[in-house]
């Protein structure tokens, strides 16, 4: 299987409290891959920030295995060094080159960091940069890096959007599980050209790079193809078979019907 090595920092002054951090991970591990055979794997991750911003995410940070910089302020009239130390970190891989890094991502509203942003992308590499919408159409961000991904999709505050009630019975574990699975796959179908048709065992590929804990197994579905099965009962994608005789499918036009 051929590693796409990413490296991910975080400006953690910069950034809401409540960014989903599994959310905008999955998201990015499945970006850009060329063939099935590739995967994104996170080889370093950093979060800088004072002591304040820190205890705000330090518990997803350490889920996650982030390296926590506390990065106090030298006095009280100037801003901390977080951008700094970030960017002297991220050109340090450059100079050590190992592991060769193909993939900088970037979480922060800072416009000083389009500094080693562009210098990055001159040594060749693909920079994202993840930030609040209000200033994701500033042109210095837009001319320093390849792709600008909205800090508000990736919130707990977006995912909860949909709450209008409270649900009065808790789903149970096994309940949890068979959503979770079910999301996965539509993260993963979602990620596609919606107009373009994929092989299946492709699919079933991303599928499996991002389900590592073989949930799928353990979900009342059990296998991928039964869950694509009702993927398909519930409108949420199309399948078909090509002139090869291989299956193929892509998400389905309009509005998926509700889960059963």
């Amino acid at each position: 299987m051929k590693r796409k090595n990413n490296a991910i920092y975080i400006d953690l002054e910069n950034i809401p409290a409540a960014l989903d951090l599994k959310s905008l991970l999955d998201d990015l591990s499945l970006r850009h891959n060329v063939d099935s055979d590739e995967e994104n794997v996170f080889v370093i991750k950093m979060a800088a920030g004072n002591s304040t911003a820190i205890r705000k995410m330090k518990k997803q940070l350490t889920e996650y295995n982030f390296e926590i910089r506390d990065t106090p302020s030298i006095t009280s009239k100037y801003k901390n060094r977080a951008d700094l130390i970030i960017s002297l970190a991220a050109l340090e891989t450059i100079i050590i080159n190992m592991p060769v890094i193909d993939r900088y991502v970037f979480i922060t509203s800072d416009s000083d960091f389009t500094v080693i942003m562009e210098m990055l992308r001159k040594y060749g590499k693909e920079v994202f940069l993840v930030t609040k919408e209000a200033v994701s159409d500033k042109p210095v961000f837009s001319n320093s890096c390849d792709e600008i991904l909205i800090l508000e999709s990736y919130t707990t505050k977006a995912k909860g959007a949909k709450k209008e009630m409270k649900i009065a019975v808790e789903p149970t574990p096994q309940e949890k599980m068979n959503e979770h699975v079910k999301e996965l796959a539509k993260k993963v179908i979602d990620s596609f050209d919606p107009d373009s048709w994929q092989l299946t065992s492709f699919v079933g590929t991303k599928f499996h790079q991002m389900d590592k804990s073989r949930m799928i197994e353990r979900s009342k579905y059990k296998s991928l193809g039964a869950l694509l099965a009702q993927l398909e009962k519930e409108k949420y994608i199309t399948k078909r078979i090509n002139e090869k005789g291989q299956p193929e499918l892509r998400k389905a036009t309009g509005e998926p019907r509700s889960q059963l």
